[in-house]
Formats: structure tokens, C-alpha cells, sequence
């Protein structure tokens, strides 16, 4: 238990309370940049029973933001790469690895069981697929997203992402991304995940945006 020390030090959190997180199952969908920094946080604050998918390839232009990969890893597949760098960090760790690219064939079989969904994806269509799939199994469903300077994440349970996502949304050309923003909007939600798996309810069905040019953390209610 000397790994999570610093943790059980926070005076909210029991003992009780932390061993309950290596019990919850967790599929993060995209190891990229968001999925890396997310798998991270949640490994090695307690959360050890992860399901990670992904189906790209490791290339030199995913390391400004994708904190588990080296030069060394290009042309490797990614979700091995991330699997192994995650249990260098805590051996202790289950995860299951799955090279796969969601669709409508394999997406409602694939979050079924889970205590949370992450969507770590970096592209509309994928998004709405495990959106649907998520509303569709009532599985609690964290969408985060980033664009250049600014990003987004909302942890939906009784609200969904097809609630929002509107047409000029959806087609909005995509801009770069500034790899620190990855870590910004990760953490947050990374945040907000653990927060939730310990029986959190504040924070749920809300949107949060940041936008680093006017460096402020919006919050907005569902309707």
C-alpha cells in the first residue's frame, strides 16, 4: 500500500473507500494522448482493472502529447506499448489490451460491464458510435476531447453526447494540438473519473470547457 500513500493521506478518502477502486472495471477507448494520460492517473491512484482499445500504430508525431511512448516504439502496435509502459508503473495492475478499431459491429458487446467508459478517441464518428452504445447499455460515459488550445469533457449518466452534438460540431474542421493541453483536460477528467468511482455525484451531466486564451474552465449545465 506504500504506492498510494500520498493518497489515503487526502482526509475524504477511507481505506474503505480506495480498496473499492481496484473492484471497479473501467474501459478506456483510445490510447493516444488523452488515453495515455487518463490510463495513467487511474492506474496508479487505485483504479487497476482497466480494458484499453486501440488499433494505430505508435509513429514520431504522437510523442509531443503521448507521455507513455519513445522513439524506440514507433511502428509498434499501441495498445502493447501502453499495456507494458502501465504495468511498469504499477505490476500490481490488470489490464487487458484489445487491438481493435470500434464500429457499429463490435461497439454494444464491447461496453457492456463496465463501471465507467472513457472515450479518449480523437474523432466525431467514433465518438457518437460508443455514445450511442453508451446510452443504448446504461453505461456512465466520460467523452473528453481536445482541439489545438482549448478541450472539453463531460461525464454523462443520464444525459448522453448525442444530446449535444450538433451538426456544425460534428463538421468543424480540426485543428493541431498543443500537447499540454492533452495533459490539462486529461487531468481534469482524470479528476473527475476517480472522483465519480469513489461515489462522487457532483460534477455529472455538466459540460467543461477550457479555453487556454482566456484561461478559464466554463461549466454548463445539460438541459
Amino acid at each position: 500500500m506504500s504506492r498510494y500513500s500520498r493518497l489515503l493521506e487526502l482526509k475524504d478518502i477511507d481505506l474503505e473507500q480506495f480498496l473499492s477502486l481496484a473492484q471497479k472495471r473501467v474501459l478506456i477507448i483510445g490510447v493516444g494522448g488523452v488515453g495515455q494520460h487518463v490510463s495513467t492517473y487511474l492506474v496508479t491512484n487505485g483504479v487497476t482493472n482497466l480494458t484499453i482499445v486501440d488499433y494505430d500504430k505508435v509513429e514520431l508525431s504522437n510523442l509531443n502529447r503521448q507521455i507513455l511512448l519513445t522513439e524506440s516504439d514507433a511502428g509498434k502496435l499501441k495498445v502493447e506499448v501502453v499495456k507494458s509502459t502501465l504495468l511498469a508503473k504499477n505490476c500490481e495492475a490488470h489490464i487487458n489490451s484489445i487491438n481493435l478499431k470500434v464500429d457499429e459491429s463490435n461497439i454494444d458487446e464491447l461496453v457492456k460491464g463496465y463501471d465507467l467508459v472513457i472515450d479518449a478517441v480523437d474523432n466525431w464518428k467514433s465518438k457518437l458510435i460508443i455514445a450511442k452504445a453508451c446510452k443504448d447499455n446504461k453505461a456512465p460515459f466520460l467523452h473528453i476531447g481536445v482541439d489545438g488550445y482549448k478541450g472539453q469533457y463531460c461525464l454523462f449518466i443520464n444525459k448522453s453526447l448525442l444530446d449535444i452534438a450538433n451538426s456544425d460540431i460534428i463538421s468543424s474542421p480540426k485543428d493541431g494540438v498543443m500537447g499540454p493541453m492533452v495533459g490539462i483536460i486529461s487531468s481534469l477528467a482524470s479528476m473527475l473519473a476517480i472522483k465519480y468511482l469513489l461515489g462522487e455525484c457532483s460534477g455529472l451531466d455538466k459540460i467543461f470547457y477550457f479555453d487556454y486564451n482566456s484561461y478559464r474552465l466554463v461549466e454548463m449545465l445539460i438541459s
